[in-house]
């Protein structure tokens, strides 16, 4: 049931209901809605299926929001996510994937945790991926984007192997006939590769940056350098944004995407700092503060207190206030971190009858 909500002070008070209630109904407020436990239990998985597209979105959306503020914990977050079973809607899906991508960041490397964790990205994503088969013509372009992003999250969030390999087999389709290839599907599978990929398939991507056939590819190839998953590798990339083969304009945002990398993202952060100084002569102005944006995501205790330290002695003076709130983030993520990571651990091996 979608119910007015009546403003009580500072306190929102609900009419009394004993069934589901879907707060800001239609998605027409500009506010977040955080629900009591007992209030978001009530909104089951077929009450989901009856919201708006609009209420979908605003629910995931509100959901991973109260997370960082601390109101909701990253346990709750999935267990309401595995609720939007047989979603179909992109953008509520760009919703679920990034707060997917946010729990998964708060798990360790590997473990029967996060075995656990990709065991329910399978299941939710698996299903839906199939229902949309392959692309036919004259479909949305909505129902393109979903697909590639379903196959993306498929495969890295829920390291599926065998949409890895499609993937992979999407890829090396594209790179011998671009035309042969659905071109969403062709995105995410590039995403898949890098994600995935090793050191032949690293010289594979810079040698599509440097030659390939258009601005776009170039650039799609250049920045998914950032997502291969191996220090050397990663170093590799750091070096190569610094050289005169990447472009002043486009090294800083590459490495960006390496500082934002989940497991390497300390070793370019490590690297931009040694290289500080001549990143300022190389790069325009504007851009330093936009490569150390995903600062923000290197979120252990350690992590923060080295980054205030080191831009306390090596401020960005023409972006001060932009500096100022990616710290801030960086500290909220930190917080994030430090109230989900231990219980979200449990909750998940706890859930499978392990601890």
């Amino acid at each position: 049931t979608s119910v007015d909500v009546l403003l009580d002070g500072d306190e929102l008070r609900l009419p009394a209901s004993d069934g589901p209630i879907v707060v800001n109904a239609a998605g027409h407020g500009f506010f977040r809605v955080d629900y009591a436990d007992e209030l978001r239990d009530r909104l089951d998985a077929d009450v989901v299926r009856s919201m708006s597209t609009l209420e979908r979105y605003a629910l995931i959306d509100d959901a991973w929001s109260a997370v960082t503020a601390g109101a909701m914990s990253a346990s709750e977050y999935l267990d309401l996510a595995q609720r939007f079973d047989g979603e179909t809607e992109y953008g509520v899906w760009q919703a679920l994937a990034v707060g997917l991508r946010g729990v998964r960041r708060l798990l360790p490397d590997e473990g029967p945790a996060v075995d656990a964790f990709r065991s329910i990205v399978r299941d939710l994503v698996a299903p839906v991926l199939a229902q949309l088969g392959d692309p036919v013509a004259g479909e949305s372009d909505l129902t393109a984007k979903v697909r590639g992003l379903l196959l993306a999250i498929l495969a890295i969030q829920g390291n599926d192997a065998a949409s890895v390999e499609r993937a992979r087999t999407i890829y090396a389709a594209w790179s011998a006939d671009p035309a042969s290839v659905d071109a969403e599907l062709a995105a995410a599978a590039t995403g898949v590769a890098a994600a995935s990929g090793d050191a032949e398939m690293y010289a594979r991507f810079v040698d599509v940056a440097e030659n390939g056939a258009t601005p776009q590819v170039q650039l799609r190839h250049l920045h998914l350098l950032a997502e291969f998953d191996d220090p050397d590798l990663m170093r590799r990339t750091c070096e190569y944004a610094m050289s005169a083969k990447v472009k002043s304009q486009n090294a800083p945002f590459l490495l960006r995407g390496c500082i934002g990398n989940r497991t390497q993202g300390e070793i370019a952060w490590r690297f931009v700092r040694e290289h500080w100084s001549a990143a300022n002569e190389k790069f325009p102005r504007n851009t330093i503060v936009r490569m150390v944006e995903t600062v923000k995501q290197l979120d252990r205790p350690e992590q923060v207190a080295q980054s205030e330290a080191f831009f306390s002695e090596h401020p960005i003076e023409q972006a001060t206030r932009t500096l100022e709130q990616i710290l801030e983030r960086q500290r909220v993520n930190a917080r994030v971190r430090a109230d989900n990571e231990a219980p979200l651990r449990q909750a998940l091996l706890a859930a499978n009858g392990l601890r």
